[in-house]
């Protein structure tokens, strides 16, 4: 590593004085200039988000202030003044229907009653509910008492009681002797007769009470149900029970929060019991769904009353304070009761007409098409939350990292938290950024950086790999070139010295000394023919050749070279394979190398399989042993020059690295190609493909 930092020490000097020094220089005034413009546009993006959030207060504040208009303009209507209580609730369920966000509305009038038009027809109104009797008509009815509860005597008791009904003065007696008279009808089978008298004391006295403070219209519809029901006609009574059920859901009578829930429950049960017991045919289809959206009515009027139990608690004390003072602008109050906040507006009145703001209404109505239209191509988040922090509209983005901005509505109403988001690291900054010409120049200072120190890197690894594979090279020439002289010294000595009489042992010797010279000669030759291919000085000769008889004379030759290593090297061609123009030499050189590792490298092996074939427009020679194979990782790299495979495959044999770099560019040289297919312990198969044309001919 040492050697080839010295080596490449010039060029790495200049790398780092010419780019590495400007580089870090100016990168580090981009920076600062990336920091600054970053910094600017932030500051940018804070303005468009106040401006934003000015333009959603004042979009919502709009619209708020257009309903208070007119809210106010319908207070001034006379119907107000002169408190007529049907046509206020007849002009404000008009008006009022359709996108409105108002979950409740009530009046308080200055003398400090209040009326809620969607629960009631009406204030409530003490009325003398007690029965005015003579003498006489107070002994009748306790006769007719009698007749019905001791005696069973219904005929005597609805003779009785209609005449009581008839005779008594004030009307509030009449519908009670009715009342009675319509009891006992029913206890007494005539069920036609008491429908009839239930359906008089509806229709004549309709704001009559009974003792317990119930309106007797109310009381005498049930009672219709339930003899509609008793006479086996289910479908009026259900039809009567539907009629009765949206009487009290849309406040036809004045009832109490109590009396409102327990007869809306009863009759729904009524409702839900005559659809049980009829089919679920098409004939009751439209009733049944009639009584599903009764139930939502249902639902939504308990929901106003216990509004309407809320504000009387919370905001008419202090409303009915308020009447002593004149007020032109309307008041904005708030409260948070339950966990929720509880929103009223109250516009100036003989008294005040107040609203209850419904929050969901509110911002699903009028906040989100604002926030929806301000966010229109747009990268950042509108988020409006409650004072505890819910979320009531938007989704969270992750808490770090934030370019954000708060705000209050106008007159902190409704008390909500509007929130502006976006993310630092949004598409904006980074278009913003490509824009800048720091960023490009310090990209590209980077890119140089990178790509010089790779290619330094790269040079040193490659130098360092080349340093170590020519060390080995050397090694293995070395210990080559000194194993051929030892093993021929003892020879030479032993003939010399005139030891050696015997002819059949001199030519043993000599045939030793043989075979160690045209060793040498071959690795000799391996190393000038890569130094001329190193200098691109190497030339080759093609001559038209049959390659059946050249490579059988090759072979035979590298048998007759190897006598005493015992080896096998089996022939298998095809007829008929046709002549090509080969190097001779180069191309012996190639077989000799191929046949060489083939018997080097099978130390428990020494049969090789040498076949020739013909493939499309190749000459094919296959050259297959049966030895140690080459590992997976090696096969890329075994034709690069001085590479001799890894330590574990070669540990016990020595080679100089050259021979299949010379094999592979004489193939090359000849057009062709040369492949490997190898697995550890299964051998290899090295395959030279020759063109039948030589396109170097």
């Amino acid at each position: 590593m040492k050697t080839a930092l010295v080596k490449q020490k010039r060029l790495i000097t200049i790398f780092l004085m010419t780019i590495v020094l400007p580089s870090v220089v100016l990168s580090i005034f981009a920076v600062r200039a990336i920091r600054n413009e970053k910094y600017r546009y932030e500051q940018q993006i804070l303005n468009d988000h106040q401006n934003t959030l000015m333009l959603l207060k004042k979009q919502f504040s709009g619209q708020m202030k257009n309903m208070e208009a007119f809210l106010q303009n319908t207070a001034q209507l006379p119907v107000f003044r002169n408190k007529e209580y049907s046509a206020i609730r007849q002009n404000l369920n008009i008006s009022l229907t359709g996108n409105t966000p108002i979950d409740q509305v009530y009046i308080l009038f200055e003398d400090g009653q209040s009326f809620f038009p969607q629960l009631q027809p009406a204030p409530e109104v003490i009325e003398n509910s007690e029965t005015v009797l003579t003498a006489a008509q107070q002994t009748m009815q306790a006769r007719a008492w009698k007749a019905e509860f001791k005696r069973h005597d219904y005929n005597s008791a609805i003779y009785l009681f209609g005449k009581l009904a008839n005779n008594a003065k004030g009307r509030h007696t009449r519908a009670q002797m009715l009342n009675h008279l319509a009891r006992v009808q029913k206890k007494s089978g005539k069920i036609v007769s008491a429908i009839r008298t239930y359906r008089k004391i509806i229709e004549q006295y309709p704001s009559s009470l009974t003792s317990a403070r119930l309106p007797l219209a109310l009381t005498a519809e049930m009672q219709i149900v339930d003899c509609e029901r008793i006479s086996g006609h289910k479908g009026l009574a259900l039809k009567e029970a539907l009629v009765l059920y949206e009487k009290i859901l849309e406040g036809d009578w004045v009832l109490s929060e109590n009396q409102f829930l327990n007869y809306a429950e009863l009759t729904k049960e009524t409702v839900a019991e005559l659809l049980g017991e009829r089919s679920a045919g098409d004939s009751n289809k439209d009733q049944r769904l009639q009584y599903s959206a009764l139930q939502d009515l249902h639902q939504k009027r308990t929901g106003q009353w216990k509004v309407r139990r809320q504000i009387e608690s919370e905001f008419l004390p202090e409303l009915k304070e308020m009447t002593k003072q004149f007020r032109a602008e309307p008041i904005r109050l708030s409260r948070l009761i339950q966990g929720k906040d509880f929103m009223i507006t109250a516009v100036p009145v003989s008294g005040f007409l107040c609203i209850k703001w419904d929050n969901d209404r509110l911002i699903h109505e009028w906040l989100q098409p604002i926030v929806e239209y301000l966010q229109l191509n747009e990268r950042f988040n509108i988020i409006i939350t409650d004072l505890s922090g819910k979320i009531l509209l938007g989704d969270e983005l992750r808490k770090d990292d934030l370019i954000s901005i708060t705000g209050d509505f106008d007159n902190y109403f409704p008390p909500w938290k509007i929130r502006i988001v976006q993310s630092r690291s949004d598409n904006e900054i980074g278009i913003n950024l490509f824009k800048s010409y720091y960023f490009w120049s310090i990209l590209t200072l980077l890119m140089i950086l990178v790509f010089g120190t790779l290619l330094i890197i790269r040079t040193i690894v490659r130098e360092r790999e080349v340093i170590g594979m020519k060390s080995d090279f050397v090694s293995s020439v070395s210990h080559e070139l000194k194993t051929l002289l030892i093993n021929d010294t003892a020879p030479t000595e032993r003939l010399l010295e005139g030891k050696v009489k015997s002819p059949q042992k001199m030519h043993q010797y000599f045939s030793l000394i043989d075979h160690d010279a045209n060793k040498l000669t071959r690795l000799v030759k391996n190393i000038l023919d890569f130094s001329k291919i190193e200098a691109g000085k190497i030339e080759y000769s093609f001559e038209a050749t049959d390659v059946s008889a050249w490579l059988d004379e090759t072979i035979d030759s590298f048998i007759n070279d190897h006598i005493h290593d015992q080896i096998e090297i089996r022939k298998h061609f095809d007829p008929d394979v046709p002549s090509t123009a080969i190097d001779h030499d180069a191309l012996s050189q190639c077989l000799n190398n191929l046949l060489d590792n083939a018997i080097k490298f099978s130390p428990n092996s020494k049969s090789v399989d040498v076949y020739l074939q013909k493939e499309s427009e190749f000459v094919i020679i296959r050259v297959q042993d049966y030895g140690m194979g080459i590992p997976k990782k090696d096969l890329d790299r075994i034709f690069d020059r001085f590479f001799q495979g890894t330590p574990s495959g070669r540990q016990s044999v020595k080679g100089t690295g050259l021979g299949l770099a010379l094999v592979r560019h004489a193939i090359e040289a000849h057009g062709g190609r040369v492949s490997v297919e190898s697995s550890p312990g299964q051998g290899s198969i090295f395959t030279i493909f020759l063109p039948i044309v030589n396109p170097n001919l």
